[in-house]
């Protein structure tokens, strides 16, 4: 790249663009694989909405449900009633719902909770670092894990939980 007038923006532009890249290597150096499917479910420690510590070990032996959602979207809006029935439906047997907020104020999410009327478990992922380590990138996303903490399935985009196919699913998994 040939500069005109000043040679003394070449390197104030080269550090800035050394810096660039080596910012880029940094992010993609840490950059955790993606799950995958029967892989063991990436480990989490979030807090819930009276602030007590929820990690996934937590839930050994029962089949997750993990949702990530925000209050902003709309298909996760849709979906939160099928979801409460699918942890009314199924929770006694071992199956347990943990919705994971990506709201990044953490005051949007409690009103939203009591207006819906869930009773499932909510956490707020602060800083998306939980929703980055299962690769989340559109919303609501879910991943289902099995009583062995391996994953059984990834889900993009909002579903009826409730569904007499979908509780069917979750009973074989349970079993």
């Amino acid at each position: 790249m040939r500069f005109h007038g000043d040679t003394a923006k070449r390197p104030a532009w080269r550090a800035a663009f050394c810096l660039m890249v080596a910012a880029l290597a940094c992010a993609c150096a840490e950059k955790p694989d993606a799950p995958a499917p029967d892989a063991t479910a990436p480990p989490f420690e979030l807090l819930d909405l009276d602030e007590r510590t929820h990690r996934l070990s937590d839930f050994a032996g029962q089949v997750v449900v993990l949702n990530f959602w925000a209050t902003w979207c709309p298909p996760c809006v849709e979906e939160m009633p099928s979801l409460q029935l699918l942890q009314d439906s199924l929770g006694d047997d071992g199956l347990k719902v943990v919705a994971v907020s990506v709201d990044e104020r953490y005051s949007d999410i409690p009103p939203f909770v009591a207006e819906h009327g869930l009773r499932f478990l909510v956490l707020h992922d602060l800083g998306k670092r939980v929703s980055r380590r299962y690769e989340v990138f559109q919303f609501p996303e879910t991943w289902i894990i099995r009583r062995d903490g391996t994953l059984a399935s990834h889900i993009i985009g909002a579903r009826d939980w409730a569904a007499p196919g979908s509780l069917e699913i979750f009973r074989e998994l349970l079993e």
